[in-house]
């Protein structure tokens, strides 16, 4: 988990500015946690796990960085409000927010539930869009802000058994283009990153039981593997520093050219 090392001369420089990322418990949001912290930031953990985000305050440290734990569940507006209120009160307006909340559902449409539609919305395009609302004032006081959205390829794309996930994070990217469009004049960045299947450990246990998926991705991506968290966290940093400071309203497909070559 985390960059390489030969990778780290070209790490942005966040020496003590505060970044949010929730969805820290564990897979990509740990790894971009620890990738925060890398550069020198100081991360507030957010997620519904305080053990998953015990351990990535660890690694956060022992990347460099400080880290602190708070928990929230982005399918409560109340919590995200508490929170956002709680982290500004604290650490100050953070100069990052990211918002990689994790679950997905692989289901035929006939099939779905009215639960699980509701619960998947309300993680990946209601809880992103009240989590960037909460942290947005404090940002635009502030008169800067990086907010990274964690979106996926089937937001341009879709597959048998895709239908509900896939509306969300499109839903997750035009988002990104309008609070982009909205927040420009207070300094507020907006952006997303789309990556395709990722190796965590939790995708590493459905690929066990069913090698068939990952010969299915990995059949249609031209560079010929599956994505790592080394390969999110890179587009992630650059989206947070000052290297990016005219790049908003842009989702970076980070696919190895999957929605490329569809």
């Amino acid at each position: 988990m985390g960059l390489h090392a030969e990778t780290d001369r070209s790490l942005p420089d966040l020496t003590g500015a505060v970044a949010v990322v929730i969805g820290a418990s564990g897979g990509i949001g740990a790894a971009v946690a620890v990738g925060l912290g890398r550069c020198g930031a100081a991360v507030v953990l957010g997620g519904r796990s305080r053990d998953g985000m015990a351990r990535t305050a660890e690694q956060v440290v022992a990347a460099g960085g400080t880290a602190h734990v708070g928990t929230v569940d982005v399918r409560d507006t109340d919590a995200i409000a508490r929170f956002a209120a709680t982290v500004v009160d604290d650490h100050g307006a953070p100069r990052v927010l990211v918002n990689s909340m994790g679950g997905a559902l692989h289901k035929p449409a006939l099939e779905v539930t009215v639960e699980e539609w509701d619960d998947l919305h309300s993680t990946h395009l209601r809880g992103a869009f009240f989590a960037c609302q909460a942290f947005a004032p404090a940002m635009r006081d502030a008169g800067y802000g990086k907010i990274v959205n964690m979106s996926s390829t089937w937001a341009f794309t879709v597959a048998h058994g895709r239908s509900v996930y896939a509306s969300a994070k499109a839903g997750l990217g035009h988002l990104t283009s309008a609070l982009a469009l909205e927040w420009a004049p207070f300094g507020i960045r907006v952006n997303a990153v789309a990556p395709t299947t990722v190796r965590t450990p939790r995708v590493e246990e459905r690929l066990l039981a069913e090698p068939e998926t990952e010969q299915y991705a990995v059949a249609r991506i031209p560079l010929g593997r599956l994505g790592t968290t080394d390969d999110v966290v890179g587009p992630v940093l650059f989206l947070a520093g000052c290297s990016s400071d005219f790049v908003t309203g842009h989702t970076l497909l980070v696919d190895g050219g999957w929605v490329t070559a569809k």
